[in-house]
């Protein structure tokens, strides 16, 4: 069996981690655990493989890389990385007319 790749799945396992409770949102921070976690589940979920928490790691390591260099992950510590992508970015807020008081 192939080795698994992550590298050109990320908007895929963005989108999964997002529907899995993540907080996947443009400009947020992403940490290592967390890439890495759902990075395990994606491939639980839609290869129906356990890739386990040591090649989990190492395709993380991978993923951080090729999104470092395509400016996607801006790293702001060793486990931290600020998400800058768009495609993520939060709806705005509708606010809601208040009702006039009726004319006396």
């Amino acid at each position: 069996m192939a080795s698994p790749t992550i590298i050109g799945k990320e908007i895929a396992l963005f989108d999964f981690m997002k529907a899995s409770g993540f907080p996947i949102f443009h400009r947020s921070n992403m940490f290592l655990r967390d890439i890495e976690y759902g990075i395990r589940d994606f491939f639980r979920a839609t290869e129906k493989i356990d890739i386990g928490s040591r090649q989990a790691d190492i395709l993380g390591d991978e993923l951080i890389r090729d999104l470092e260099v395509k400016g996607m992950l801006i790293r702001q510590s060793a486990s931290q990385w600020l998400l800058n992508n768009e495609k993520y970015l939060n709806p705005p807020k509708v606010e809601e007319k208040k009702a006039e008081p009726a004319a006396a």
